[in-house]
């Protein structure tokens, strides 16, 4: 039960940190146009904002700064 707290915390916190009122709106215009056929992006994104998160995460514990920072590090 746990594991299932902590996996729901996640998908709620990556929801709610970069789901906006725009992208809610578009997704529910599309979802009246083709049903439930684009559900899986939803969930595919969903997955995708908790890696990046976690990703960043641990980039900014490990170098101490922002994923941009090293980005604009690397690349100039």
């Amino acid at each position: 039960m746990a594991m299932f707290l902590e996996l729901f915390l996640g998908i709620l916190t990556a929801m709610g940190g970069f789901v906006e009122i725009g992208e809610l709106t578009f997704m529910l215009n599309a979802g009246s146009k083709f049903d439930y056929s684009l559900l899986w992006v939803v969930a595919l994104g969903t997955v995708g904002i908790m890696v990046y998160g976690e990703i960043a995460g641990r980039i900014a514990a490990v170098r101490g700064q922002g994923v941009f920072n090293v980005i604009r590090e690397r690349a100039g």
